[in-house]
């Protein structure tokens, strides 16, 4: 809360308020088709803010994704939990007014159910399963429709892993997920604070958080491009694919070094000029992203396979003599794979729905 007080209006007694931040984000619940490392970064703010709250002496007792708002600044992520309405102390009996079940069920952990206060534990149920649905597309006990079913499934039934519904889980995601959704309270993590160490030891694994790429270091002067800079970087920000108009590789290169820090998977630059077969666009994507071959699979679909958990900028440098195959490989790729991102150079425009262009003045 910014600012508290009171407000006249006319009555016997004044109107209090409260002035608090006004965020502009989207509900969890809306969102679909993050990466692993995506929800891994997500998962840590929302420990983040769990841990503050308990280390006051509340539990937030209605976690859950409408409850969480999420902003983007630039190309990162940023949570915000909400509705502390069902808040309570620790350890505290509902309000007579309450129900014996206060929250909602898909994410009450057993013990509540069961009828104990909630407190630290029961929270941290909510957040696997929370992460559980982020991984999954759907929350842990969804196959009944009947409030009572999923009540006693929470109570009784094991968690199907979430391994089952996405083959590219890191298994100690996996643990950390089935942890939180324990039965009993003892068996899961001790604080917020815990999970979110355990999240960060998954996110330093080999291979899900590895800087790379392929960019050349290239002297440019950025004074002379930073207005242009900021320009194509905020197209990009809200569009995932950018065109420079006139062929401008030297823009290209400037704005993909000054955005370098913030793929995790880096930048990765495909020259197309010496291509002059179409068919030829997409093994050349591949070869330089390090795809291997896979003779009973298409090209494309070990691309997807390979790219779909990236965090990176893709680079297609003169697109021009290429149109359709390269509008072809951006569609696919920007379809399947929801952070990655693709600054390309061309004459003209390749005509996707999606397509932000930057034409650069000449001369």
């Amino acid at each position: 809360m910014y600012e508290t007080g009171t407000v006249d209006t006319g009555t016997d007694l004044p109107s209090p308020y409260i002035v608090m931040e006004l965020v502009y984000g989207t509900s969890l619940e809306e969102l679909r088709g993050f990466t692993c490392r995506r929800i891994i970064e997500i998962g840590k703010q929302i420990c983040d803010a769990l841990a503050y709250a308990h280390n006051q002496g509340f539990v937030h007792r209605d976690l859950k994704p409408g409850n969480v708002l999420v902003e983007k600044h630039g190309f990162q992520y940023f949570v915000k939990l909400m509705d502390f309405g069902l808040a309570r102390p620790r350890g505290a009996e509902n309000l007579p007014t309450e129900s014996n079940l206060a929250g909602t069920i898909f994410y009450l952990a057993p013990e509540v159910i069961a009828g104990q206060p909630a407190d630290v534990s029961s929270d941290l149920y909510a957040l696997g399963a929370m992460l559980y649905e982020m991984i999954t597309g759907r929350v842990p006990f969804s196959d009944f429709i009947d409030d009572q079913a999923i009540l006693t499934q929470h109570l009784e039934e094991p968690v199907a892993p979430p391994s089952q519904s996405r083959g590219d889980l890191p298994p100690a995601l996996e643990a950390i997920i089935m942890r939180l959704l324990e039965k009993n309270p003892k068996d899961r993590f001790t604080s917020a604070q815990e999970v979110r160490q355990a999240l960060e030891r998954v996110k330093a694994l080999p291979g899900l958080d590895s800087r790379s790429g392929n960019l050349p270091q290239v002297e440019i002067d950025f004074r002379v491009h930073e207005q242009k800079i900021v320009q194509v970087s905020k197209l990009l920000e809200t569009g995932r694919f950018v065109t420079i108009l006139n062929e401008s590789e030297t823009l290209l290169l400037a704005t993909a070094t000054q955005l370098a820090n913030q793929f995790p998977d880096g930048v990765w630059l495909v020259e197309l000029e010496s291509i002059s077969d179409p068919a030829s666009v997409l093994p050349a994507a591949a070869s330089i992203l390090c795809v291997p071959e896979n003779s009973k699979r298409a090209r494309a679909v070990s691309l997807i396979e390979c790219l779909r958990e990236k965090h990176m900028l893709l680079l297609l440098n003169q697109c021009d003599h290429l149109l359709g195959a390269c509008a072809q490989l951006a569609e696919t790729i920007l379809r399947a794979c929801p952070e990655v991102y693709i600054l390309a150079t061309s004459q003209r425009p390749l005509g996707l729905s999606i397509e932000k262009c930057y034409r650069e003045p000449v001369g």
